[in-house]
């Protein structure tokens, strides 16, 4: 039997409602954005530098921020008990991790990198050009860890240091580590568009991807690619994903059962995340591979996926709308794109 989505209770404002509001810049909501490099920033005092927050899919679970970092110029230090996956869009720098009263240690990265700050050290970007602004995408697990604490001073000005996930080792940000298929555990991946991924026929044919625990971190995320003429089979879950795309060109489609369905044109910069039980597909319509990191759930080595209900389950070719595929096929056609899923799959 399939559950119904519930609709949140609102009793007023919750603690993390009450830290956007002080925090004061701009709040992305709903279930797509267009393009993260190009949506418009305000001055952000607690980073010192430009951002906003995305506070999408219609959920507290999770959240992300846009920020820039101008040309030859960084971030204030930071240190807060809620994990931070990185996701770097445009331009190259390098960030410096520490523990208080240790030495410091940095490690470069330029677009396309994918990587998360360690919990609880204290942290700083910085852009090395002087020409270009930096922009990432960063996504958190603080709707969660504010409205379960409560408490800023703890969330954000607490010194333990979490010695089991960060170490001030030189090869700290070198370590690479293949778990199983499809699982991979690393501390910085440089570029999310050249990594190699493993297949995955269970989501479509022609679909790859790669999972990855990042720096200790219990927040998951993945690289997810799908070749030229393919597309992904709908799925659903709880909320908290998000969805951003790195390469190629196509469209998202998500629906909840009873509801519109919604499509989304995407391309890199591209986000969109679907809220708690919504249905949701990926589909390349260009002459590129497309790919798109997304950040969900659980990593590789700290996954609950024995414990996952029927909940998180997928819809087989055959058992989809049926006008859907054929508009897939359409696209396709439009755009001189040949494909191999020329008829649903069984």
């Amino acid at each position: 039997m399939r559950l119904p989505h519930r609709d949140a209770i609102r009793l007023g404002p919750t603690p993390y409602e009450d830290f956007l509001e002080k925090e004061g810049i701009p709040v992305i909501r709903g279930y797509f954005l267009e393009d993260l490099k190009t949506v418009e920033l305000s001055p952000w005092k607690r980073m010192g530098v430009s951002g906003c927050y995305l506070n999408m899919g219609d959920q507290q679970e999770t959240d992300a921020y846009i920020c820039e970092i101008p040309p030859a110029s960084q971030t204030l230090p930071q240190r807060h008990l809620f994990e931070t996956l990185v996701h770097i869009a445009a331009g190259r720098g390098a960030t410096t991790v520490w523990h208080e009263e240790a030495p410091k240690q940095s490690f470069e990265w330029s677009a396309g990198a994918i990587f998360a700050i360690p919990l609880n050290v204290s942290y700083q970007h910085f852009n090395v050009s002087k020409d270009e602004p930096v922009r990432f995408l960063a996504g958190t697990n603080a709707p969660h860890i504010i409205n379960l604490f409560h408490n800023e001073d703890f969330i954000f000005r607490n010194p333990f240091q979490f010695r089991d996930r960060f170490r001030n080792d030189p090869d700290y940000f070198r370590e690479n580590k293949r778990l199983t298929v499809r699982s991979w555990e690393t501390n910085l991946i440089p570029d999310a568009n050249s990594f190699v991924l493993d297949d995955y026929p269970m989501k479509g044919k022609g679909v790859r991807i790669m999972r990855f625990g990042l720096a200790g971190t219990t927040y998951g995320c993945h690289v997810q690619e799908f070749s030229v003429g393919s597309r992904s089979t709908f799925h659903r879950h709880g909320p908290g994903a998000m969805v951003t795309v790195t390469q190629g060109t196509g469209f998202a489609m998500v629906w909840r059962e009873g509801e519109e369905r919604q499509r989304f044109e995407i391309r890199p910069g591209s986000i969109y995340s679907p809220g708690d039980l919504m249905y949701h597909g990926h589909f390349n319509t260009g002459h590129t591979t497309m790919r798109h990191f997304a950040m969900r759930g659980r990593s590789p080595k700290y996954s609950q996926d024995r414990y996952r209900t029927s909940l998180h389950d997928m819809i087989p070719f055959d058992e989809e709308p049926p006008d859907i595929h054929p508009e897939y096929l359409r696209e396709l056609a439009k755009n001189g794109v040949a494909t191999e899923i020329s008829v649903v799959e069984e």
